[in-house]
């Protein structure tokens, strides 16, 4: 989540359906570089290699996705972009509005990516009905994980309501527990907040302010209980979040220095790599009445067209990441559920079982919900003006009425038929 690297590859065609194809070396960009992540990139590195494609790698730091689509903007300005990036929600929209994607429809026919890839996340894909981008899993982000030895030693089981929470927090302060581990990014608070704000209002609430922006009167109540919910929470944070990072709170869980962090799937993966159980080491639980809900977060590799390559190495790579082996392994690793339903869950861990079986029962329930926080929801500019106005509030800069009216005030402002988004 918290930085860059800039990926070369030599590439041969990866499925044994399609006719070998002599090596090339392509150039991809992409964010992952917390242990978990990490695992999460050689599964695909070691996928492909077993196909003949050779990686090169080299590194550049940075902190979270705003900085990282800055080094692609450079990167495309200067002439020289990768031929593939990684990237989440509308920054996709932003760049076929533009006109620098590739367009995938014909592999997207041939591999029937409309039959496999839920409804929301392919609209994130899409853009004016043509597939520009390929989505490799679905984070949930409605997520508690959970120290396991802290839970049993306070006899705690998983929360299903708000006052089920509250109590548990109070039990793990009053044994001098960090209760709820945050990292100090605002995309970590903004997250904590739509879990908050989708488990006060519910699937309705959510989808007609955060997706659809265009909040009603009646939704005042829901959304000044939200902002008094999370002024609630701040309570139980402590002061060292200030100087923390998102994987840093995780390892205060893993460590059981606290007892909970309310984060997406990918914190399953950061477990994974360092060897923990489901279970045994740490639980995973749904944010408390969000049961029903699939909030997401996408990661998705968009193409750029103006890379000197041939269609014939660009499909071979978008069919490699859509091949249901290389998502059922990456997504192992990942913590994430994969982008495609028909993917068999069975060696999956625990949580990521629970997390496939969200997806597909919410999928069913079109519950399936974009993260505000990750870019999923809504277009930048408002993910950022809420990024701006939960912080402060969270911060107490902003009065729970101030928050309300300020949020209302940057949904309201942005006209979604600008967007090439169709739900």
């Amino acid at each position: 989540m918290s930085s860059l690297r800039i990926f070369s590859l030599s590439i041969a065609l990866p499925l044994s359906a399609i006719a070998p194809l002599a090596a090339a070396a392509v150039n991809v960009m992409h964010w992952w570089v917390s242990p978990g992540e990490q695992a999460s990139i050689q599964v695909i590195q070691q996928y492909q290699a077993e196909r003949g494609i050779d990686w090169v790698t080299t590194t550049r730091k940075g902190s979270g996705t705003s900085n990282y689509m800055d080094a692609v903007r450079q990167r495309v300005a200067s002439g020289a972009p990768p031929m593939a990036a990684q990237a989440i929600g509308y920054d996709i929209q932003d760049w076929a509005m533009q006109g620098k994607l590739a367009n995938l429809d014909a592999i997207a026919a041939d591999q029937e990516w409309e039959e496999v890839i839920p409804a929301e996340i392919q609209a994130l894909s899409r853009y004016r009905g043509h597939w520009v981008a390929v989505p490799i899993n679905a984070h949930a982000t409605n997520r508690l994980w959970l120290n396991q030895q802290l839970l049993s030693h306070l006899e705690l089981s998983a929360p299903d309501t708000w006052p089920d929470l509250l109590q548990m927090l109070d039990k793990a302060r009053a044994a001098g527990v960090i209760a709820l581990a945050i990292g100090n990014e605002p995309w970590e608070y903004t997250l904590l907040f739509e879990n908050v704000a989708a488990g006060t209002g519910g699937a309705e609430f959510y989808r007609r302010v955060f997706l659809d922006l265009t909040p009603t009167a009646a939704d005042d109540p829901l959304l000044l209980q939200s902002f008094e919910r999370m002024r609630q929470l701040r309570s139980y944070m402590d002061a060292g979040r200030h100087n923390r990072s998102w994987d840093e709170a995780t390892d205060l869980v893993r460590n059981g220095q606290a007892l909970m962090q309310a984060q997406g799937t990918w914190v399953n993966g950061e477990f994974r790599a360092h060897g923990l159980i489901p279970e045994q080491d740490y639980a995973c639980f749904r944010f408390p009445d969000t049961q029903g809900l699939f909030l997401f977060n996408s990661d998705q590799y968009m193409l750029f067209k103006d890379y000197p390559t041939t269609l014939e190495i660009r499909e071979a790579f978008a069919s490699s990441l859509m091949d249901v082996e290389l998502q059922r392994q990456l997504n192992i690793a990942t913590g994430a559920a994969p982008a495609r339903v028909d993917v068999p869950s069975a060696t999956f861990d625990l949580c990521g079982q629970q997390a496939i079986k969200d997806l597909r029962a919410s999928n069913m329930r079109r519950t399936v919900m974009g993260s505000v926080a990750m870019g999923n929801a809504n277009p930048g500019q408002v993910k950022e003006a809420i990024y701006t106005i939960v912080s402060s509030h969270l911060n107490g800069q902003l009065s729970d009425a101030e928050a309300v009216a300020q949020l209302k005030a940057a949904i309201t402002s942005f006209s979604p038929s600008s967007s090439g988004i169709s739900r």
